[in-house]
C-alpha cells in the first residue's frame, strides 16, 4: 500500500489523466473505485477492503480511487451515483462490477487475485476488455435505472393526475354557478354531411342587367340536430359551431361521463379525433340567480335553477334513461347509428348535471366560457418547497413580500410532517393573536417558490438557513402538493377555527342565540353534481 506522510494509505488517489497513466503502468492487480466528485468514493466499503487486504497478505493486490471528473477515459462514469469497481491486471481491464455489495466484492477480489497469479505464471489466458467498452453489467444496470425512472415517473404522473382532477373538478364547480341557464348538446361526426348549394344572391345584385353565374358553396347538414331542435320547447339556441377534438379535450369533454367514453369503440374514438363534432349551446330565458359558489357553499338549499336546464334537455334527449342506456324511442335511441357488427353507436350527447355540463361547455364553447370568467387549471410549474423554523419568520416574511410574484403559497404549520401537515394559519398577525405559547417552538413556516433565472429567488431563502429545501424542482412539485393541496385557498387552519369558536362563546355570553343551519359546514350539496 502507498504511504503518505509516513502513514499507510489503503487506496491510492487518481485525480487526473497523468495519475491514471502512471497507475496503468504499474504491475499487479488494481481494484479501482471510480467516482464523481459530486458523489464521492464509496467510504462504506473501506473497512471490507482493508480486511481483505490483511487476510490475503498479497503484494499483488492494490486499491485505488479514481475521480472521473478529470480523467478522459472515465467520462461515462461522471453521472453515476453508484460505485463502479474496475479490475485491472497490469494496467489492462478484466472486469467491472457495480454497487456496494461487500460479499460480492470480496468474493470477486479473491477470485480475480487467484486468476492474476495464474495469469502471471502462464497457467491461463485472460481476455482483456477495451477501456471504452460498456460492459454487459453496465448495460443491464442502465436498463434497470431507466425502468425504475419510468415507474417512478408513472407513479408521479398518476398522483399528479389525481390532484389535477380534483383541481379541475373544483374549478368546474365554481364555474357552474356562472352558467346556470346554459347547457349544450353535441352531435357525433357521422351525423354531419356536407352538400353543395347555390350561394344566395346578395342584396342589390338583382339590379344588374345580367345576373351573375351561380356560385356553389358547401353547406353543413345535420338531420339529427334538426330533429332535436324541434323538441327544445322554450330553450333558446344561442350558438352553434363545429369543434375539432384532441385526445386531451375528448377526455375533458366527458370528464364526468367516463363510463360513456369508455364504451366507445376505437373506431368511434378515431372518428371523434379525425373529424369535427357539431355542438349547439342552449339557454333558458329565465334570469339566473346571482348566487355565487361561495354563497351556495354556506347556504341550503342550493339555487333552484341549479341543474334545471340539464335535467330538461336530458329528458328531451334520453327520456328517462342515460347516455349509455337511453329510453326506447327517445331521440338518442331513435338516432343511434348501427355499425357493421350491428352495435349501436351514439349520435347525440348532452350532459346531465351542472358539473358534466360545465366540463362539456369549456371544451365545446371555450371562448364563451372564457368570457364568462372560466380559468382553466394549469399544470403546476417547477418549484421548490422550503421549510423554516418558526423563529426565523421575521427574517423570511419580508423576503416573501419582496418576492411576491415568485412565492406561490406560504403558511404556518404546527407539523411539518409531509404525510400529516397541520395548518395553523396563513396570516402572520394571527400568530400573535393566538399566542406563541399555543403555537409552540416546533411550528414551521413553509413556502413554495417558483424557479427563475439561476434560481435567484431560491438562493435568497437558502441564505437564511432553512431546515429543508426540495432536492430539485420536480420533487418540489410533489412536496408542495402535500402542504398546499388543490383547496388550500379555502382552508382556514387551526387558529381561524379557534377564533370562530371564541366569537361564538362571546355571543353566547352576551345572550345571543346562535343556530346552526343545515349546510353551514360549507359543503356544497353533492347531489347537484352526482351521476344518475
Amino acid at each position: 500500500m502507498a504511504r503518505r506522510g509516513g502513514l499507510t494509505v489503503l487506496q491510492e488517489e487518481i485525480n487526473n489523466n497523468d495519475d491514471w497513466k502512471k497507475t496503468m503502468e504499474h504491475q499487479g492487480m488494481y481494484v479501482i473505485d471510480v467516482y464523481a466528485e459530486w458523489c464521492g468514493p464509496c467510504i462504506a466499503m473501506t473497512t471490507y477492503l482493508k480486511k481483505i487486504k490483511m487476510e490475503l497478505k498479497s503484494e499483488n493486490l492494490h486499491y485505488a480511487i479514481a475521480k472521473s471528473d478529470e480523467i478522459s477515459v472515465l467520462q461515462r462514469f461522471r453521472q453515476k451515483s453508484e460505485p463502479h469497481w474496475m479490475f485491472f491486471f497490469d494496467g489492462k481491464l478484466v472486469n467491472v462490477i457495480i454497487g456496494a455489495n461487500a460479499s460480492r466484492l470480496t468474493q470477486l477480489i479473491v477470485k480475480e487475485l487467484d486468476q492474476y497469479v495464474k495469469f502471471k505464471n502462464g497457467e491461463i489466458h485472460k481476455e482483456f476488455i477495451p477501456i471504452s467498452k460498456v460492459t454487459d453489467e453496465e448495460k443491464e444496470r442502465q436498463i434497470e435505472i431507466e425502468n425504475y425512472q419510468k415507474q417512478r415517473t408513472m407513479k408521479k404522473k398518476i398522483i399528479r393526475d389525481k390532484i389535477m382532477m380534483k383541481v379541475r373538478e373544483r374549478a368546474l364547480k365554481k364555474f357552474s354557478y356562472e352558467i346556470q341557464m346554459q347547457t349544450c348538446v353535441m352531435f357525433f361526426p357521422h351525423t354531419i354531411k356536407y352538400i353543395m348549394v347555390e350561394k344566395p344572391i346578395e342584396d342589390g345584385a338583382g339590379e344588374l342587367e345580367e345576373p351573375p353565374e351561380p356560385e356553389m358553396i358547401e353547406k353543413r347538414v345535420c338531420e339529427v340536430a334538426n330533429s332535436c331542435a324541434s323538441k327544445y320547447e322554450e330553450l333558446i339556441v344561442i350558438e352553434a359551431k363545429e369543434v375539432k377534438l384532441t385526445e386531451d379535450s375528448l377526455y375533458q369533454l366527458f370528464f364526468m361521463e367516463k363510463e360513456f367514453l369508455e364504451s366507445f369503440s376505437q373506431e368511434l374514438i378515431d372518428e371523434l379525433l379525425s373529424k369535427n363534432v357539431y355542438s349547439v349551446m342552449l339557454s333558458m330565458p329565465t334570469a339566473k340567480h346571482d348566487t355565487t359558489f361561495e354563497e351556495a357553499a354556506e347556504n341550503s338549499p342550493a339555487p333552484e335553477l341549479m341543474g334545471e336546464i340539464e335535467l330538461k334537455l336530458s329528458k328531451i334527449i334520453y327520456g328517462d334513461g342515460s347516455p349509455l342506456n337511453p329510453s326506447p324511442n327517445s331521440l338518442a335511441d331513435v338516432h343511434a347509428a348501427v355499425d357493421e357488427y350491428g352495435q349501436k353507436i351514439p349520435s347525440v350527447y348532452t350532459p346531465r348535471n351542472p358539473l358534466s355540463k360545465a366540463s362539456a361547455l369549456t371544451i365545446l364553447f371555450h371562448q364563451f366560457c372564457k368570457n364568462n370568467g372560466y380559468i382553466a387549471p394549469q399544470p403546476p410549474l417547477p418549484q421548490y418547497l422550503i421549510i423554516f423554523d418558526i423563529n426565523k419568520s421575521n427574517t423570511v416574511l419580508p423576503i416573501i413580500e419582496d418576492l411576491e410574484d415568485a412565492v406561490i403559497h406560504y403558511g404556518f404549520f404546527r407539523s411539518a410532517d409531509p404525510e400529516n401537515p397541520k395548518l395553523l394559519c396563513k396570516d402572520p398577525e394571527l400568530l400573535s393573536i393566538y399566542g406563541m405559547d399555543k403555537v409552540g417552538k416546533e411550528a414551521k413556516l413553509v413556502l413554495s417558490v417558483l424557479t427563475d433565472d439561476k434560481d435567484k429567488s431560491l438562493l435568497r431563502f437558502v441564505d437564511i438557513g432553512p431546515i429543508y429545501v426540495s432536492p430539485d424542482r420536480e420533487v418540489g412539485i410533489d412536496d408542495a402538493f402535500k402542504f398546499f393541496p388543490y383547496n388550500f385557498d379555502e382552508m382556514d387552519g387551526e387558529i381561524k377555527l379557534w377564533l370562530s369558536q371564541q366569537e361564538i362563546r362571546n355571543e353566547e355570553d352576551m345572550g345571543v342565540e346562535y343556530e346552526f343551519g343545515e349546510g353551514d359546514e360549507g359543503i356544497i350539496e353533492e347531489e347537484f353534481y352526482s351521476q344518475d
